[in-house]
């Protein structure tokens, strides 16, 4: 328990958001998956998780984790 063999990198991109195949974004889904596909500003990210939370939503760690940077970096001016 508290332990586990998962690795992940972080990248960053830039993605056109005007380019017609970037217009409707699908998931690929594997069996017994569900993936909802939405837009929000990232300046709004951290309040949209806190709402999420209380809603009783599991946030994806890296999900969490990015927007609590992104809130960091907006208290302390960097």
């Amino acid at each position: 328990p508290g332990f586990c063999n998962t690795n992940l990198k972080m990248i960053h991109m830039t993605i056109d958001i005007n380019r017609p195949e970037n217009q409707n974004p699908q998931p690929e889904l594997e069996e017994n998956e569900f993936i909802e596909v939405f837009t929000l500003p990232l300046r709004d990210l951290y309040s949209h998780c806190e709402k999420w939370e209380k809603e009783g939503y599991a946030l994806d760690a890296r999900v969490a984790t990015l927007a609590e940077g992104i809130e960091m970096a907006k208290r302390w001016g960097l």
